[in-house]
């Protein structure tokens, strides 16, 4: 079976990738961002007059391999075609929805990768099993990343956010176009995991992006923008490595770019270097602020972290919990830091002093942005809270003595979207629930109530049970309450913040 659908540029064959479910690849929402599109805003694609092939995926962004430890990987295994080799000219989409859909809720997906790798098929794959199961069209796509996508040039206007410029330019193709493929316009969910959820904060509180989502759903989100001296100081540095001139960095060939931007931090210590800059466009001033004040009021919010989101990245770089007195030295001073290291070890006596600093990354990088985010959002939106504990089975030994592991950064997103048994099924069906009837709420589930303060009512999909807590781990939530800080880089980078 094949359907072909006229879009705003052309027509775009289709082919089946499922029983029922239909899937077109490759399709391109913006024009490519290179030669003299290099770190500009994105323009509209050119129009096309023959049928354009939608079995072939459109090229992944510039990007280094993914970081990923050695036994780890089957956590997040890669679903969905091989794609071809990575490229500045990167910015497609894919859509796939039931054959039969008409007027269908539709889920567009921000993939993660720490803003620098990635592309809209990670975890998604084509979407089969969310369009087969909930009867959505779901809609991945590519976005510039790296130093393609957030570098902010010196003396330009809105600039150091050109990913997230590319994020909004898709919204707008989906709002101007996903009627022709059965999904309704008027009910879009933008969902996210990672660098895609804090990419979600980001759209809640740009605004640029009203009338074009309806709903919001975060995995490990919150803040991570970069203030105007981090992104001086980043492109400096990667002048620096280029040794060039600022007026001839559109000239520089992407491989020589790549180049640059690896030999300031690769692996895992590269995750949280690039992001998006405060470039008074699409990113006015730090979201959360804006959400909290009402910018993404009426949008309802689905928000989720892992229970030991940083034990990903102590298993990937064994330096990692050995930053943490530093990192919060830098952000609260020598007392702060004694303070939150003194709630920890109060509220778990005996645990391993590694093991604690993990915990204390896991809050400062993910479950306490998130929080964030839900207590801004609950003021002007419904919004329902959740945290995903696992378990993880199938690691090595060296990994998993115990042949389990607790959930960990990014594991949430291939069940929301694949599902499967247990705790698996019950995320994908929530997500599905929420996507198509505006809740949570599914017989797989207790009872969710919205998350509101100061109860922070949160559901806990776990290996024991999936049950309804107030407020977990409220004593060290509670030491991070009045402190606020600018996040920047984990570890510890020449020159950069």
């Amino acid at each position: 079976m094949t359907q072909t659908i006229q879009t705003s540029g052309g027509r775009v064959r289709g082919i089946e990738t499922a029983d029922g479910v239909l899937t077109w690849r490759g399709i391109p929402y913006a024009a490519p961002p290179v030669g003299p599109l290099r770190w500009q805003l994105p323009q509209p694609a050119g129009p096309w007059t023959e049928v354009r092939d939608g079995s072939r995926p459109g090229n992944p962004a510039m990007q280094p391999p993914a970081p990923m430890p050695e036994g780890l990987s089957g956590a997040m295994d890669p679903v969905g075609p091989e794609l071809p080799p990575p490229s500045e000219d990167c910015l497609y989409l894919n859509v796939t929805a039931p054959a039969d859909a008409r007027q269908a809720p539709v889920v567009v997906w921000v993939h993660g990768g720490g803003y620098s790798t990635g592309s809209g098929f990670d975890m998604v794959g084509d979407g089969v099993a969310f369009a087969r199961d909930h009867g959505a069209v779901v809609v991945g796509f590519n976005y510039r990343l790296g130093a393609f996508g957030f570098l902010s040039l010196l003396g330009e206007k809105h600039t150091g956010a050109y990913g997230t410029h590319d994020q909004i330019a898709a919204l707008r193709w989906v709002h101007d176009n996903i009627a022709a493929f059965g999904g309704d316009p008027a009910r879009v969910t933008v969902y996210g995991l990672s660098a895609g959820a804090k990419s979600v904060s980001n759209l809640m509180a740009s605004p640029l992006t009203r009338g074009l989502i309806q709903q919001a759903a975060s995995s490990s989100g919150g803040d991570h923008v970069a203030s105007p001296d981090q992104s001086r100081a980043l492109a400096a540095r990667l002048r620096k490595e280029l040794g060039a001139d600022p007026e001839r960095l559109r000239d520089i060939p992407a491989a020589d770019l790549l180049q640059a931007q690896n030999a300031i931090a690769q692996g895992p210590h590269a995750t949280w270097v690039w992001r998006p800059a405060i470039d008074g466009l699409a990113i006015p001033r730090r979201p959360t602020e804006a959400i909290a004040d009402g910018a993404a009021a009426g949008i309802p919010l689905l928000a989720q972290h892992c229970v030991s989101e940083c034990l990903l990245y102590q298993s990937s770089a064994p330096d990692s919990a050995a930053q943490t007195d530093r990192v919060l030295e830098e952000c609260f001073g020598p007392e702060g830091r004694d303070e939150i290291l003194a709630a920890y070890a109060a509220s778990a006596p005996g645990e391993d002093p590694t093991d604690l600093r993990v915990d204390i990354m896991t809050a400062e990088r993910y479950a306490i942005p998130t929080t964030r985010l839900a207590d801004a959002q609950s003021a002007h939106a419904p919004v329902w809270r959740s945290r995903y504990d696992g378990p993880l089975t199938g690691f090595p030994p060296q990994f998993a003595p115990g042949g389990e592991l607790p959930a960990m950064h990014g594991t949430d997103g291939s069940v929301v979207w694949q599902g499967g048994t247990g705790v698996g099924g019950q995320l994908h069906a929530a997500w599905g629930a929420f996507v198509t009837t505006g809740t949570p709420a599914t017989p797989q589930v207790p009872e969710w109530p919205r998350y509101v303060l100061p109860n922070r009512s949160t559901m806990v999909f776990g290996s024991t049970g999936t049950r309804l807590e107030s407020d977990p781990d409220a004593a060290r939530r509670a030491v991070w309450e009045g402190r606020d800080w600018q996040a920047g880089v984990w570890y510890r980078i020449d020159g950069v913040f």
